[in-house]
């Protein structure tokens, strides 16, 4: 008897994009952990503003939009809408946005998503609401 494996080939990358938007990336709880794992080892720096693109990037989050980590009430806050040098992005769908270039910090978000196994880093610095931002896209 043989054994088949169904496979897809995308023809370019919006299509590719468009079929892997359709699902989840994470867990808001998995996220949720990430972050506060990430921020225990780095307690005195500012958290990162959480970006989401894409509506269903976030499985529990049905917007996009800019959020904030509130650890004290468990919960992540809509702080605004995603401005215009980030709604044009089409190649990732979830980020973590640093105002400051901490190093230490930037390191520390990273083993943190690392740890999770299914999920990598892509690291870009660009200009947001006019300031230097570094940003680590969530990727899988």
């Amino acid at each position: 008897m043989e054994i088949a494996y169904p496979f897809t080939i995308y023809k370019n990358a919006e299509e590719d994009w468009l079929a892997t938007g359709s699902k989840p990336l994470i867990h808001v709880n998995t996220l949720a952990q990430i972050c506060f794992r990430a921020f225990s080892q780095v307690p005195d720096f500012p958290k990162p503003a959480i970006v989401i693109l894409d509506h269903q990037a976030v499985e529990g989050i049905s917007q996009p939009g800019r959020f904030e980590l509130d650890f004290d009430h468990n919960y992540l806050k809509k702080t605004g809408e995603i401005g215009p040098e980030l709604a044009k992005e089409k190649r990732y769908r979830l980020g973590l946005l640093h105002e400051k270039n901490a190093e230490e910090v930037i390191k520390s978000y990273e083993k943190a998503v690392l740890l999770h196994g299914e999920l990598a880093i892509v690291f870009e610095n660009r200009q947001v609401d006019s300031k230097e931002t570094a940003i680590q896209w969530i990727t899988d």
